[in-house]
């Protein structure tokens, strides 16, 4: 068993993370340009975070994308900020990570976020998470994970055989990962159940940083693909509110507003600090526009809040 490690509040001191999406190849003339514009635009981020997406396995289609660290790569030409990268491990061999992880060392990227198959009950060739997570640490990064709260076997919606409590618990002391991003929140109560959870089974010195997630819906396709693919949980009066709404994404701001006033007003209030708990903000469509203008505008907006410096 891996020794548990102790988190330094200092080893993670950022506060907004902006996730960019890698666009489709077909996509990236276009893409890149909206992105550009952007990032002159709005700075109160201060790292940015690059999914690994599998189009294929995640969502049943076959299109090739830019590839994630490439996509990094350009990133940095453009803002010169750090990047945090996912990586899905069960498609890769050891070998394979090491590779990406030497070529990820190079644009002085430290955390990893190890991500494993879309399916549990599916049999994959390459690493389970735990052993890409020891790969992680072993080569000297920080080891990330994914928190899905809505995991609970008291949620109807979403049944779980395993409590999501028991799964944190063994990635932080066993695999061991020191932060965590979270599946996108239009909800507080089950996020703060969890982190109420976290708190009576961890000591202090073993709490992850968690970045809660969040990403403003623009129109009704956002909604049916969070929750078709994503499987994000929306409220159902969250939903009407936002399917009836004049200007959905300024409706969508408001709300994760309020969602992330809420958690991180009980999570002081139950002693968890508030420099463990930072944001990570992302936009589903790389082609729309208007959906990655409101996500950096709500980055924008929590780095404000948060004192990031422009």
């Amino acid at each position: 068993m891996s020794e548990s490690p102790l988190i330094d509040s200092n080893m993670y001191p950022s506060r907004v993370v902006l996730e960019a999406c890698p666009p489709l190849e077909r996509h990236r003339d276009r893409a890149f340009a909206l992105l550009e514009h952007v990032f002159r635009c709005y700075s109160r981020f201060e790292v940015i975070s690059v999914p690994d997406i599998q189009d294929a396995s995640e969502f049943g289609r076959r299109r090739k994308r830019v590839e994630s660290l490439d996509f990094a790569r350009w990133i940095q030409d453009q803002t010169n900020k750090p990047v945090m990268l996912y990586k899905v491990s069960v498609n890769s061999s050891k070998d394979e990570i090491d590779a990406w992880l030497a070529e990820a060392r190079e644009l002085d990227c430290g955390d990893i976020v190890v991500v494993g198959g879309d399916r549990s009950n599916k049999s994959y060739e390459g690493l389970t998470p735990a052993e890409a997570a020891q790969v992680v640490r072993a080569q000297g990064f920080n080891g990330g994970g994914i928190i899905i709260p809505s995991r609970r076997p008291e949620f109807l919606q979403r049944p779980a055989s395993h409590d999501e409590l028991d799964r944190i618990l063994a990635k932080i002391r066993t695999w061991p990962l020191s932060f965590f991003t979270t599946q996108i929140l239009y909800d507080s109560e089950w996020m703060s159940c969890l982190l109420l959870d976290m708190v009576r089974k961890l000591d202090l010195e073993e709490f992850p940083k968690i970045f809660l997630t969040f990403s403003p819906f623009v129109c009704a396709a956002d909604i049916d693909f969070a929750k078709k693919h994503l499987g994000v949980y929306v409220p159902a009066d969250v939903e009407r509110l936002l399917r009836g709404a004049r200007n959905m994404s300024e409706e969508a701001i408001g709300i994760i507003l309020v969602v992330w006033e809420r958690i991180s007003t009980f999570a002081t209030e139950i002693g968890i600090p508030l420099d463990r708990l930072g944001v990570n903000v992302e936009y589903l469509n790389t082609r729309n526009p208007r959906n990655v203008r409101a996500a950096f505008e709500l980055a924008e907006e929590f780095g404000r809040n948060l004192g990031v410096p422009e």
